[in-house]
């Protein structure tokens, strides 16, 4: 399998999941992170884009990724986008979250999957 085909459904599958958890259920992450319930409209909202753009579009760029290169590219910076901004928020440590490594763990993902997404980007 193609690196960049490989790189992208990695990428779609677990946006989707994470997209699903964050958008249907974001009060159980919350608690599970240890963080507050009162304001988690953002993690429906970016549960929202996960699903639609990293999820649903990274899998339609790996049906043919160099004839979909405008589709990968928006796929490939919406998450570098959300791996900095995420970045930056445990940097400065933003949250409410006790559990650290439910923080920390997805950016570490994210950083691998946007890495990969510039390295195998097609050309």
């Amino acid at each position: 399998m193609d690196r960049a085909v490989l790189t992208l459904k990695v990428c779609g599958w677990s946006s989707i999941g994470m997209g699903l958890i964050f958008f249907l259920i974001p009060e159980w992450y919350a608690e599970l992170e240890g963080a507050n319930t009162e304001n988690i409209a953002w993690l429906r909202n970016l549960g929202a884009a996960l699903i639609a753009v990293n999820g649903v579009g990274a899998l339609l760029a790996a049906s043919n990724p160099s004839n979909e290169r405008k589709l990968y590219d928006v796929v490939m910076l919406a998450s570098l986008l959300e791996t900095l901004a995420l970045g930056w928020s445990t940097v400065k440590w933003e949250f409410t979250a006790t559990e650290e490594i439910f923080i920390t763990g997805p950016l570490i993902l994210a950083a691998l999957v946007s890495i990969a997404l510039i390295i195998f980007r097609p050309k």
